[in-house]
């Protein structure tokens, strides 16, 4: 019943991201929060992070290694996602490929990874990426999913099918290191997007694993992304990218 109740409410609001642009929509469902960055094609995603960023970076407490200075800013079906030295050395075909084996190069894979995770991104990016990109026992879920929420959207927005659909309206603003080993680190990303009120935050856990020497990101508990993003109120506890790039 909680199953139901969860997917419907998810249903809902993608039929309102239809009718909103540039907005974060927050729905708390019965098994998690779910924070969907979706909006209609054709408006501006949010520049890359300035004073948000700055803020960020001023509440963090140490929680990971220090940004490189010379990363840059790229956009990504309209997220945007920070990059650099570490990752990614091939973007070719829509992909994001050739991770530094560093925590760095950890962070940005989990960016990149998750971003490319997207039903907007379109099958020829999300279903190759997941085959090539993702672990644990849980993947083949996931790729349920993502094809579930693609077919509704492109329903939505009357895109011919296997194209790119709609918009990410987020910036990966801060991260976090957990666990690590060598092969096996936690990433926690801060990712904040446009919300009715305000802007809305929200943090996502990535388990990365190091194999085939490049990063792979393991699949979520049940190939549900509810049980690895939450509403954060606050930045503390993550390191913010430096502003501009």
């Amino acid at each position: 019943m909680t199953d139901d109740i969860a997917l419907a409410a998810r249903r809902r609001t993608r039929a309102l991201v239809a009718m909103v642009a540039a907005v974060v929509l927050i729905v708390v469902a019965v098994v998690g929060v779910l924070v969907a960055t979706v909006g209609r094609r054709g408006n501006p995603a949010p520049a890359p992070p300035s004073a948000i960023t700055a803020t960020a970076a001023q509440s963090a407490q140490q929680p990971g290694p220090t940004p490189p200075v010379a990363l840059h800013w790229v956009t990504v079906v309209g997220a945007h996602l920070p990059a650099g030295a570490d990752g990614p050395r091939d973007t070719s075909a829509g992909r994001a490929r050739g991770f530094a084996h560093t925590p760095m190069g950890a962070v940005f894979a989990a960016a990149h990874i998750s971003v490319r995770l997207s039903p907007q991104a379109g099958p020829a990016v999300f279903e190759p990426t997941l085959r090539e990109q993702v672990v644990g026992p849980d993947a083949n879920r996931l790729l349920a999913a993502l094809e579930e929420e693609y077919q509704e959207l492109r329903a939505q927005f009357g895109v011919a099918p296997g194209g790119p659909v709609g918009q990410l309206y987020s910036t990966v603003t801060g991260y976090r290191i957990g666990s690590t080993s060598p092969d096996a680190i936690e990433v926690g990303l801060l990712i904040e997007g446009p919300g009715q009120s305000g802007p809305a935050r929200v943090a996502l856990s990535a388990q990365m694993r190091w194999v085939d020497d490049d990063w792979a990101l393991q699949a979520p508990h049940g190939g549900d992304w509810n049980t690895a993003v939450v509403l954060v109120s606050t930045t503390a506890g993550y390191t913010g990218f430096p502003v501009g790039g």
